[in-house]
């Protein structure tokens, strides 16, 4: 065979891509990995300016125990490629009625403690009653009734529970932060699960050197296993031959493959790299109705001196979690556009992340996916943000030595082509909504033969980059199984 003939062609070198990628090269597949980016990850890659390390934008990592990150470092043995960082601690903030910022207590475990909540949301001990028996009840709801939730509305369901305003806005922020959706839309089934991950097995893991140091870790054992990456290659498209894969088009020359995986998205694979001509016309229509995830949007601030000991955290007030209603307002310009903030400090996890002295702290807050947004658009989207982040952090402005403005333009230049109006600069991928998870998800198998999909838009459940793992895992399964059916390995 021809050094340019693989059994699988993996298109994108993100959590989803890398891992499937490692997982098949370990396997036996002749595997090639491609990235247009030079280095691996996709929208979590590690990146570095002045002696500062961090991701381009904010990434939280959970559940923190049996996570999928040291699970897969372990199974391609590249352990020694990559350090989990676990700071043990946060920095939430609860913004009161009255204007007052206070941060959540630790607790002395792992996992959150419904009573120290409590008390930093100020709900009185006689009211404690129905928010402490929710906790219970939704941490050790069992599998099968979870499941039974799927196509509700987190929403619906969590404003059933008549829950205290304060909490109830603290677990909506949360939620805000892990899917970027808002809540009415968010799926239930999809909601608990990764709650559930949180309250028991903790919130919070990182990786020293940036979380895309996981990403190069996967890469580098499919190179370890034998098989091709290439990185710095941009596939032009997908190339279907009689109605079946036959492999790739790319800036540096065509590659051939009975099957390609796409990490790509799901929207840009369907509807650029491979064209609407082949599939049928209600497929096409279904494609482009899906709705993506919201996008983040914010600032790296990089400062002369340290001003937070906290690695991570949420910043929220009671009216902060979003709602459809009130984000179609705030893009109209007809509504606040003050929400929920999220920030990160690498060097507080990660003491090699910032030159001695220094710290630089990064915020994200909602926006809509749009990568055409204007520059006066992006700009009032991010300054709601920037003032919660002054007012959290008193020091912050004066210290600011510099700043990058990240917007939605970067996350589809770096991750995501868009393919469809109005989307590319999503966050996380296609959303975690009702009609859109659990037996409703996108299949991992697209109508043509040999093409499959990866990452967070299909095969996994889960946040964000644990998401996209879990859909590694279970696509490298059903292509290996189909690679064996098929019984033409080129090796």
């Amino acid at each position: 065979m021809a050094d340019n003939s693989y059994d699988v062609i993996i298109i994108g070198a993100g959590f989803g891509g890398s891992s499937c990628a490692g997982l098949l090269a370990k396997r036996g597949l002749k595997v090639l990995l491609l990235d247009k980016n030079a280095n691996a990850g996709g929208k979590a890659m590690s990146l570095s300016k002045n002696g500062f390390t961090y991701t381009p934008w904010v990434v939280i990592g959970s559940p923190v125990v049996d996570n999928v990150y040291q699970r897969m470092l372990d199974e391609l043995g590249v352990a020694d490629l990559a350090t989990l960082a676990i700071p043990g601690t946060q920095g939430s903030f609860y913004k009161s009625p009255a204007g007052t910022y206070s941060r959540m207590p630790e607790a002395e475990t792992d996992h959150l403690d419904p009573e120290i909540i409590f008390k930093w949301l100020g709900i009185p001990e006689e009211q404690q009653e129905r928010p402490l028996e929710f906790f219970t009840n939704m941490a050790l709801m069992e599998p099968e009734d979870v499941a039974k939730l799927d196509g509700q509305s987190f929403g619906d369901w969590i404003t059933a529970a008549e829950l205290p305003l304060s909490l109830y806005a603290f677990i909506v922020s949360l939620c805000d932060g892990l899917f970027m959706v808002p809540v009415e839309k968010l799926d239930a089934a999809e909601a608990i699960v990764s709650l559930q991950g949180i309250f028991i097995r903790g919130g919070g893991v990182f990786c020293e050197g940036g979380f895309g140091k996981l990403a190069e870790a996967f890469c580098e054992a499919v190179r370890r296993y034998g098989s091709d990456v290439m990185m710095g290659t941009r596939v032009r498209r997908v190339i279907i031959e009689d109605g079946k894969v036959a492999g790739i088009e790319t800036d540096k020359g065509q590659f051939k493959a009975p099957i390609v995986i796409s990490n790509a998205g799901l929207q840009p694979t369907v509807l650029k790299l491979v064209g609407e001509e082949h599939f049928d016309q209600d497929f096409t229509k279904h494609v482009r109705e899906l709705e993506p995830s919201y996008s983040l949007i914010g600032y790296r601030y990089f400062l002369s001196k340290p001003v937070t000991d906290a690695p991570f955290g949420v910043v929220f007030s009671d009216d902060g979690p979003w709602t459809q209603k009130r984000l179609d307002e705030a893009a109209a310009g007809k509504g606040s556009r003050e929400g929920v903030l999220y920030f990160e400090v690498p060097s507080n996890y990660d003491p090699n992340a910032a030159p001695e002295g220094k710290q630089m702290l990064m915020t994200g807050c909602f926006c809509p996916p749009d990568p055409d947004l204007s520059q006066e658009e992006l700009q009032a989207w991010a300054s709601a943000g920037e003032e919660a982040a002054f007012g959290v952090f008193p020091e912050l402005e004066a210290a600011i030595e510099n700043k990058d403005f990240y917007t939605t333009r970067n996350v589809s230049s770096a991750a995501r082509d868009s393919a469809v109006a109005g989307a590319g600069g999503e966050t996380i991928g296609l959303a975690q909504i009702v009609g859109q998870c659990g037996s409703t998800k996108p299949s991992i198998k697209a109508p043509i033969e040999g093409l499959f999909f990866v990452g967070t838009d299909a095969g996994g459940v889960g946040v964000g980059t644990q998401q996209a793992i879990d859909s590694g895992m279970n696509v490298a399964d059903a292509v290996e199984q189909y690679h064996q059916q098929r019984g033409d390995a080129v090796w």
